[in-house]
């Protein structure tokens, strides 16, 4: 779920939808929402209502080059300890 269901409903005023089937997300919520041209979204019903979902990119891994082994005991320190120091 994401977090903007805890949040309040804000509104943005209203959209017309033109001939062409496109509507427009108002530049104040593109711009909070650091919304861009060519984001995606997947559009969903929910009974008579309309939600767009924005699909978030794949996440990567990223890596030092170091095997398992080589990491070793780096890798998974005492969360408490590397953090704390040990206190």
């Amino acid at each position: 779920m994401s977090s903007t269901e805890d949040s309040p409903a804000e509104e943005y005023g209203s959209v017309e939808i033109n001939d062409r089937g496109r509507l427009t997300i108002p530049k104040e919520l593109r711009e909070a929402l650091q919304i861009d041209a060519g984001t995606e979204f997947t559009v969903v019903r929910e009974g008579g209502d309309i939600r767009l979902v924005r699909d978030l990119p794949e996440l990567q891994t990223l890596t030092a080059g170091k095997s398992d082994e080589e990491w070793a005991e780096d890798a998974f320190r005492d969360a408490g300890e590397a953090t704390f120091g040990g206190r």
